[in-house]
């Protein structure tokens, strides 16, 4: 048995990615701790791994933590609210975060410990730079697109496609720099804090550091939706995408569930579980956009709600599970959701996409780089557009076949017994 804390920021998005991967630890008979916040405590103990909660201010409610701070809606989108998000959200609860895995190693008193970390929990690197106890190995976990800046590729949350030529590197090499100017502050502050912790080697730019301070990387992807990096590190590693749960459905399937098994053509429609607050934003235009198409459309919600109209041609669930919806759907209309999107290319389907924010303009730049789906590369979508998007991608053959594609290649991975076998080496290498 071996000992394994998993640490996580307190965020859905981050927390619920780490949580299969816990339930299938406990299963192999590890000693699982899952560290994260409180509020996260019954979906963290349904997996049989123990609970353990951030200290203090490390344990925040997204939701209530920015209630309590309106200045972050007034600022600028772009780097001044990137940069506040950075320093409030994920830097200064480091302290507090590295505590919590100090006397949890404390109490391992001395057996090898593997510390599994996804990529925001920057609480793990001060003891990985020289401060406090050092577990037998940290491995980072990525859960958001491949943030590690590279002369192959602009800097994350620009949503350009890379460029390897000697002209495009000139141009990520500058954007680079200024990326590393515009952040200077918060790197300033970063650095600071891993110092009064006790840090005695240097923090790489922030960005980079989630991938090139863990023993390993393992990023919940497929190289063939990550740009490639002529000077990635050789601690990166792809492990392919988790699988479905299909014990986890809440609820039997809509009554009208026959109707997508019998149908030629399928469109499905989502926001996702998170950034689904305005259906107006493309689940509704969506909708519009399709009323008299010759396609049955079927609206995922995510969440409890209505809609203002409903075309005849679609139908609305507040959740139905991929593993069921996507082997009948022929193109999905998605804001991007790393996870959603993954999905989505495992079962072979081609996307039609329209997110920017948070990581989503990264996810929507990629997908439609590897040419299995159309990037809108807005919020907003126009109706019109939409309409054009999806009628390309069912009459062009080109979309499915690269879908499939990336398909195959994520059924080459055994996602959970690669992060296994992982931990196994660090303690291997502890050993040795």
């Amino acid at each position: 048995m071996t000992r394994i804390i998993i640490a996580a920021t307190p965020i859905y998005g981050h927390v619920e990615p780490l949580r299969p991967i816990a339930a299938d630890l406990v299963r192999r008979g590890e000693q699982v701790t899952f560290l994260t916040g409180s509020g996260f405590r019954a979906s963290v103990e349904e997996t049989g791994a123990r609970f353990a909660a951030l200290p203090g201010e490390a344990d925040y409610d997204i939701a209530e933590f920015l209630a309590r701070h309106p200045e972050r809606t007034e600022l600028e989108p772009g780097p001044p609210a990137i940069s506040w998000d950075l320093i409030n959200l994920f830097i200064k609860p480091i302290p507090l975060q590295h505590e919590a895995l100090q006397h949890l190693l404390q109490e391992a008193d001395g057996e090898p410990v593997v510390v599994l970390a996804e990529t925001s929990f920057h609480g793990a690197k001060p003891m990985v730079l020289g401060a406090g106890i050092r577990p037998a190995g940290l491995i980072g976990i990525g859960v958001t697109p491949l943030p590690l800046s590279s002369v192959d590729t602009a800097p994350f949350g620009l949503g350009l496609p890379p460029d390897a030529s000697p002209e495009g590197r000139a141009r990520n090499i500058e954007a680079n720099r200024a990326v590393r100017q515009a952040f200077s502050e918060v790197q300033r502050y970063a650095v600071d804090v891993m110092r009064t912790l006790g840090a005695t080697e240097d923090l790489p730019f922030f960005f980079d550091a989630g991938v090139t301070v863990p023993d390993l990387y393992l990023q919940l992807s497929i190289e063939g939706l990550e740009y490639p990096r002529s000077d990635a590190p050789a601690s990166l590693r792809f492990v392919g995408a988790l699988p479905e749960d299909a014990s986890a459905r809440p609820a039997p399937l809509p009554g009208w569930w026959p109707e997508v098994q019998a149908a030629q053509r399928v469109v499905v429609v989502t926001q996702g579980t998170v950034a689904n607050g305005d259906f107006t934003e493309l689940v509704e235009p969506t909708l519009d956009a399709l009323a008299d198409l010759d396609v049955l459309v079927v609206a995922v919600l995510g969440r409890g709600g209505t809609l203002p109209r409903v075309p005849a041609d679609a139908r609305v669930a507040e959740f139905i599970p991929f593993a069921d919806l996507l082997p009948h759907t022929n193109v999905l209309v998605s804001n991007g959701g790393y996870g959603g999107v993954q999905r989505a290319l495992r079962h072979g389907v081609p996307m039609v996409l329209a997110g920017q924010t948070e990581d989503k303009i990264e996810v929507t730049a990629r997908t439609a780089w590897t040419g299995a789906a159309i990037n809108l590369a807005t919020q907003r979508p126009a109706t019109t557009d939409i309409r054009a998007a999806v009628e390309s991608v069912l009459d062009t053959p080109t979309y499915k076949e690269r879908a499939l594609q990336l398909s195959a290649h994520y059924a080459k991975h055994d996602t959970f017994a690669e992060i296994h076998a992982a931990i196994g080496e660090m303690i291997a290498r502890h050993g040795a």
